[in-house]
C-alpha cells in the first residue's frame, strides 16, 4: 500500500524516522531470560564443555542463552540473529550484544567433531552397514546437562506422579543440503528421533540422523538415556514407567529388554502374513465396535490369540505371553479403499493386561497427543524445520538448543506464567507474554526497563516472585 494512501485507513500523516532510545518491543522476554539464570545453565554448560582460548567474545553460557532466545522469539535460522542484534533495548537487558549470524555459526560448528563420525562411519562398512548414529561430541553433552537440570528443576516444583509414560517418534525433515541422505519417503533429509515424558510434556532425550538411518535403530538405547534423563527421586520410590511406540520398534529384542526391565508398553505391530491370516479367520462374533468415521468407515477391535514364532513367547514357559489386540477398518458400502483392499487390519502388541482392550488402544493411540504434537511445536514453531548446516555435529547441536528451549518454555508456562498460558504454544507466548514494549532507563547508578503499569502488575512482577521464591537446585 502506498504511504499516501495510509491515510485512508490510518489517523497518520506518515512514518518518520529517528529514535535512537533503548526500546525493545520484547520487553516480556525477560522473564524466561531470568528462568535461564536463575537455573544457572550458562554456568553448567561452561563446566563441561571446553575452556575457550580468548576472553574475547561470549563466553559458551551467554551463546547457549543466546540460541535459546533467539528460538523463543520465532528465529528458524542463523540470519535471524542479525535483527534482533540490533535491538538496543534487547541488547540492554541482556547485557550484551547477540552474536552475529557467522559468529553463531561458527560457534555451532565446533559441536562437530569429525574423528566421532569417521569412527561411526568405519565400524558401519565393517558390519555391512550403510547408515550409522555418531557418538555424541562434547558440546552435545554440555547442552544435555543444560537439559537435565530444566527437567530437575519440573519434576521439583511441579511433582508430577510417578507414573511416567515414555513416547518415543522420529520425524522427517526434508533438506536440500549436500550432507543429507536419502529418506524411506525417497527424498533427502534427516530423521531426528525424540523421547518425551508424556505426563509434563518434556523432551527427555534427542537424538539427530541421517535420513537413511532405520527408524528402529537403537531405540532400546535412546529410551534408556531417555530414563537415565529423569531425576533421581528424594523418596528412594521407582518411576512406574510405560512406554509407547509405532512399529519401529516391534523387534524382539526391544520389546523383552522392556519387559525385562519391568516397564509396560504398547507399541504397534508389523502386519505379518501370520497374523494378517489369524485375524481375518476371526469370526465376526470376536469383533467389537470401536468407532464410526466420519466417511462411513467402520473402525473394530478384538482380542487375537496369536503367538509368533519367537523364543521368549512360547505357552509352557514362565515368560508372559505378551497380548495383541487387533483393529479392522471396513467400509460398509463395500467399496474399496486406495490400496484395493475391502479390509484393513492393524494390531498393537502390549505387555499391559491390566486395561480391556478397548481402553489399551486408546492408551496407545495417545502418544498422538504427546510426542507428535511436540514433533509439531519443534518443526513449525521453533527452528527444527530447518537445519543450518553440512556438518553433523552442528545440526545435532541447532536440534538440541531447539529442545532446550521446548523444556524451558514448558517450565515457564507450568511455574511462571498465569495459568491461562498453560497450554500455549510458543507463537501464542511470543504475541501475549514476550511482546511487551519497554524503555530502558539508566539513572542513579540503576539500570530498570519501563513498562505498561498492566504488564508489570500482571504479568512481570508476579512472575518474577515465582521465579525467585521456588525452591529450584540451581547450584
Amino acid at each position: 500500500m502506498a504511504l499516501k494512501n495510509m491515510k485512508k485507513y490510518l489517523d497518520i500523516d506518515g512514518y518518520t524516522g529517528g529514535m535512537t532510545e533503548e526500546v525493545t518491543p520484547w520487553a516480556g522476554v525477560g522473564l524466561f531470560l531470568e528462568l535461564y539464570r536463575h537455573l544457572k545453565i550458562g554456568a553448567l554448560v561452561e563446566q563441561t564443555l571446553p575452556m575457550k582460548k580468548s576472553e574475547k567474545g561470549l563466553r559458551h553460557g551467554e551463546m547457549t542463552e543466546a540460541f535459546v532466545l533467539v528460538s523463543a522469539l520465532g528465529g528458524e535460522n542463523l540470519d535471524d540473529f542479525a535483527n534482533l542484534r540490533r535491538d538496543e533495548g534487547l541488547r540492554a537487558i541482556l547485557g550484551y550484544q547477540l552474536p552475529a549470524p557467522e559468529t553463531a555459526r561458527q560457534w555451532l560448528k565446533k559441536a562437530h567433531e569429525e574423528p566421532l563420525i569417521k569412527v561411526a562411519k568405519d565400524k558401519a562398512e565393517q558390519l555391512g552397514f550403510l547408515s550409522y548414529i555418531p557418538a555424541e561430541s562434547v558440546y552435545l553433552q554440555g547442552f544435555n546437562q543444560g537439559n537435565r537440570r530444566v527437567i530437575d528443576a519440573y519434576a521439583t516444583t511441579v511433582k508430577p506422579s510417578l507414573e511416567v509414560t515414555l513416547d518415543v517418534d522420529a520425524h522427517l525433515v526434508e533438506s536440500a543440503k549436500q550432507s543429507a541422505f536419502k529418506t524411506y519417503e525417497g527424498y533427502d533429509g534427516y530423521q531426528p528421533m525424540i523421547v518425551t515424558w508424556a505426563e509434563t510434556n518434556l523432551v527427555l532425550r534427542d537424538e539427530f540422523r541421517d535420513g537413511n538411518v532405520p527408524a528402529e535403530k537403537d531405540i532400546a538405547r535412546i529410551v534408556d538415556e531417555a530414563y537415565d534423563n529423569l531425576p533421581r527421586r528424594e523418596d528412594k520410590e521407582e518411576w512406574k514407567v510405560f512406554v509407547r511406540s509405532d512399529s519401529a520398534a516391534y523387534e524382539e529384542d526391544i520389546l523383552d529388554h522392556w519387559q525385562s526391565r519391568g516397564w509396560k508398553f504398547a507399541v504397534s505391530a508389523d502386519m505379518s502374513p501370520q497374523l494378517r491370516r489369524t485375524m481375518v479367520a476371526m469370526g465376526e462374533d470376536n469383533w467389537q465396535l470401536k468407532q464410526v468415521y466420519k466417511n462411513g468407515v467402520v473402525c473394530e477391535w478384538a482380542e487375537v490369540e496369536y503367538v509368533p514364532s519367537r523364543r521368549t513367547e512360547k505357552k509352557g514357559t514362565d515368560v508372559p505371553i505378551y497380548r495383541y489386540i487387533g483393529i479392522r477398518l471396513r467400509n460398509p458400502q463395500g467399496e474399496l479403499f486406495g490400496d484395493g483392499q475391502s479390509v484393513r487390519h492393524y494390531a498393537v502388541v502390549s505387555n499391559r493386561w491390566d486395561l480391556d482392550g478397548l481402553e489399551l488402544l486408546n492408551w496407545q493411540r495417545g502418544k498422538a497427543g504427546t510426542v507428535e504434537h511436540v514433533h509439531h511445536v519443534l518443526l513449525s514453531e521453533l527452528g527444527a524445520g530447518v537445519y543450518p548446516s553440512d556438518k553433523f555435529g552442528a545440526n545435532a547441536a541447532w536440534l538440541r538448543l531447539q529442545v532446550l528451549t521446548h523444556n524451558l518454555l514448558e517450565l515457564l508456562k507450568a511455574t511462571v506464567l498465569p495459568s491461562e498460558f498453560r497450554k500455549a504454544r510458543p507463537k501464542r507466548l511470543r504475541f501475549a507474554v514476550f511482546t511487551q514494549f519497554g524503555r530502558v532507563v539508566r539513572h542513579a547508578h540503576k539500570t530498570v526497563v519501563r513498562i505498561t503499569t498492566r504488564a508489570l502488575e500482571w504479568l512481570i512482577g508476579p512472575g518474577r516472585r515465582r521465579i525467585r521464591s521456588l525452591a529450584w537446585m540451581g547450584g
